[in-house]
């Protein structure tokens, strides 16, 4: 099995492509299945680095751009780590918390921002459109990217698999990397006990950081004043019950994805206005079955080109039946509302199962990553399936061609390219 590590630096070359069928991020506590432990605002493990372990001495470098290291930041007092794009910032919320935190505990808790992902120029010039900051901040000492000669869709499957691995190499030095062998998401905020340790992190900056933040406080060891506190304390126990809860969850073994040739399981879905939508309603014609959420973008990039083929197709017999997974009715509600103009050719239902166990998507198709989109035949067999989506891929043109849609012979060429092009990119 491949680690987590693994995946996301497999992903980063392909993004957007495909998202994780729930939103993993400590974020608020969130609906579980029955039985699941409590999701905590924050999270003990960064990666492969545990929850009271040392953190190593990571290579940085100064606001300036001077090769430095993390220990010159550290002055044997409970740190409070940040990690965002340099030249954008983590945003104004972001720093106003920030700043009040750094000057209400100067000399008890440290704070460090670390801009990365941009250069050391971009830095500056953030510094300059934030002059008044309480807390000191530093650069990654990688910077940006360096462009590729050519866009990736002009690539050749040779130059894209010499491109993924030159961003690997590029990424595997990214700060989170050398903390826990991971990319976080921006901004990351990471606690650090006066000896070194890692003490949790949180990624984002919602309604909830809050109570995140206030939680990493406390864990310093550090009084904090009231209006500091977290509203709820987060126990030790709690956190192992957590950790032990999603460990469990992951060895349990999973419903394998469906493959062509097997029957598609009907189930029932609820339009917008609440009327059942069954699969079993559209036999007799093609249906493209794409799984989606409101908060994969990969999902909503991918509609666009959905809807052209819709289109294109419908003559053949060709439906779309976009069912919502992983989500809340009110989500779906309001983005269907304000986007169905776009995609006349789409059906959208949404799965009264939400994020639970006997969602169709997890326990009828074995679906593990968004977006995902079964073909089925005329006879409802699955014919074909399509992982993710990548900018300019006609992958899923070929894939009706395999329930007998007649496609033009020059995108089916296409579609053999983009497969070469993928598995280049693995």
């Amino acid at each position: 099995m491949k680690t987590l590590r693994h995946l996301l630096l497999a992903l980063l070359p392909l993004a957007p492509l495909i998202a994780a069928e729930r939103p993993a991020a400590p974020a608020a506590p969130a609906p579980t299945a029955e039985g699941a432990a409590t999701p905590p605002p924050f999270l003990p493990d960064l990666g492969k680095l545990k929850g009271g372990e040392i953190l190593p001495d990571f290579t940085l470098a100064t606001a300036e751009g001077k090769p430095a290291r993390f220990a010159d930041f550290r002055a044997g007092r409970p740190m409070i780590l940040g990690i965002w794009n340099a030249g954008t910032g983590p945003g104004e919320p972001f720093v106003a918390r920030w700043n009040a935190l750094a000057r209400a505990y100067t000399g008890k808790i440290d704070f460090l921002g670390i801009g990365g992902y941009q250069t050391s120029e971009a830095l500056q010039a953030w510094l300059a459109r934030n002059p008044d900051l309480a807390f000191r901040v530093a650069h990654d000492g990688l910077g940006k990217f360096p462009a590729a000669a050519k866009p990736r869709d002009q690539m050749s499957p040779e130059e894209l698999k010499a491109e993924t691995a030159r961003s690997r190499a590029f990424h595997e030095r990214a700060v989170s990397m050398q903390l826990g062998g991971v990319i976080t998401p921006v901004p990351t905020t990471i606690a650090v006990s006066a000896d070194g340790r890692l003490l949790g992190w949180t990624s984002g900056f919602g309604p909830n950081y809050g109570e995140a933040l206030g939680n990493l406080l406390l864990r310093t060891g550090v009084p904090l004043a009231e209006a500091d506190r977290p509203r709820r304390v987060v126990t030790d126990a709690e956190l192992r019950a957590y950790v032990a809860e999603r460990a469990a969850r992951a060895a349990a073994p999973r419903a394998r994805m469906l493959e062509p040739g097997a029957i598609a399981p009907d189930f029932t879905t609820r339009d917008l206005d609440g009327k059942t939508v069954r699969l079993s309603d559209y036999r007799g014609k093609v249906v493209v079955l794409d799984f989606w959420a409101t908060w994969c973008g990969p999902c909503l990039v991918s509609m666009p080109h959905t809807q052209k083929v819709a289109a294109q197709y419908k003559d053949q017999s060709v439906v779309v039946l976009a069912s919502c997974t992983s989500d809340t009715r009110d989500k779906f509600e309001g983005w269907v509302r304000a986007n169905r103009a776009k995609y006349p050719d789409f059906v959208f239902s949404h799965d009264p199962a939400e994020r639970g166990a006997e969602r169709a998507s997890a326990k009828l198709y074995g679906v593990g990553g968004i977006p995902q989109q079964f073909i089925i035949d005329r006879e409802g067999r699955i014919a074909a399936s399509v992982t993710g989506y990548l900018p300019g891929e006609v992958l899923l043109d070929a894939a009706l061609a395999q329930a007998g849609v007649k496609v033009a012979p020059e995108i089916l060429a296409k579609a053999e390219l983009d497969r070469k092009k993928r598995e280049a990119m693995r």
